[in-house]
């Protein structure tokens, strides 16, 4: 397994400004819905761009707010955010049960976050890096490893222990900021 970099992850304030502007605007028409749901699903989900590409319809329960997610076998549900839920909606509302929600080449996907990363936050985010400030987000909220692995789906403790690792490493900073040495 590869090192997880976390050296170019946003922060929590970071996705929070992301997430306003690709609202605005959506709100003003400069953004398609297909773009605004896409890039409002990355960081609030933690989802993978191989698991954004393999929803179906089918696979979101829209009264519960969750899509069942993760390959077959090893499935989790994870949750929608209640702001954008019906935005998902009434981007699948014309497909069938079957049909996947994003037809998009990874590549495709790729670039639409490169743009309005780069549009938004001045530089290119890459989709992991949305994972990952999901993730280090759930632990400084929940501060349960076992949890954040299961919502995550994620199969390595050393994946979290990073994560661990990175938040630590912050709270230091910051500490050593707010005391002023």
């Amino acid at each position: 397994m590869s090192k997880v970099r976390l050296d170019d992850v946003p922060t929590w304030s970071e996705v929070g400004e992301f997430l306003d502007r690709i609202r605005t605007m959506h709100r003003k028409g400069e953004m398609n819905l297909r773009d605004f749901v896409l890039m409002s699903l990355y960081p609030t989900t933690g989802m993978k761009t191989s698991e954004l590409l393999r929803i179906k319809k089918g696979d979101v329960d829209f009264k519960r707010g969750i899509i069942r997610a993760g390959r077959p076998g090893s499935e989790r549900e994870v949750l929608v955010m209640p702001s954008i839920l019906p935005h998902l909606k009434e981007y699948a509302k014309d497909l069938k049960a079957e049909e996947e929600i994003f037809k998009l080449s990874r590549r495709q996907v790729l670039n639409i976050n490169h743009k309005y990363t780069e549009m938004i936050l001045g530089r290119r985010v890459r989709v992991a890096d949305w994972r990952h400030a999901f993730a280090i987000r759930i632990l400084e909220t929940v501060r349960d490893p076992t949890l954040c692995r299961k919502i995550l789906g994620q199969e390595s403790s050393k994946v979290i222990s990073a994560y661990q690792k990175h938040l630590q490493k912050d709270l230091k900073e910051e500490l050593i900021r707010s005391i002023g040495g």
